[in-house]
């Protein structure tokens, strides 16, 4: 993280004629943790910081609607494909689905009853 406070080139601190960064109605400091746990202080200025964090979250939510339309084509994919299966080789597809799901839903519990005797073993 950088400072987003160029109060040398700001349109505002000119304006103002402000002796310090600090005086400005924009000027906001503000804290984050790094990967190393260390405290780092960065100088920002709120409308920039907020364009800066508005950029990020919509490459973020770009990337997930990606990700969430990949899986729906490979579901879409994987259904007609199980159908064309089905069909051709007599398979019962609604019981195997079924099968399917009760069985997911077994090692769901497994892993469920494994977390809870490792938390009461600590």
């Amino acid at each position: 993280m950088q400072d987003t406070c160029k109060s040398k080139d700001c349109a505002v601190y000119k304006k103002l004629k402000l002796k310090s960064p600090e005086q400005c109605p924009n000027y906001i400091l503000s804290t984050w943790t790094n990967d190393k746990e260390e405290i780092k202080l960065t100088k920002d200025c709120i409308p920039v910081k907020i364009s800066l964090m508005q950029a990020e979250f919509h490459n973020r939510l770009i990337a997930i609607q990606k990700v969430l339309e990949q899986l729906r084509n490979e579901t879409v994919w994987t259904q007609v494909v199980a159908e064309v299966l089905g069909k051709n080789s007599g398979i019962d597809l609604a019981k195997y689905v079924e099968v399917r799901q009760r069985l997911q839903n077994i090692k769901q519990l497994e892993q469920n009853i494994n977390i809870q005797d490792s938390t009461k073993e600590i």
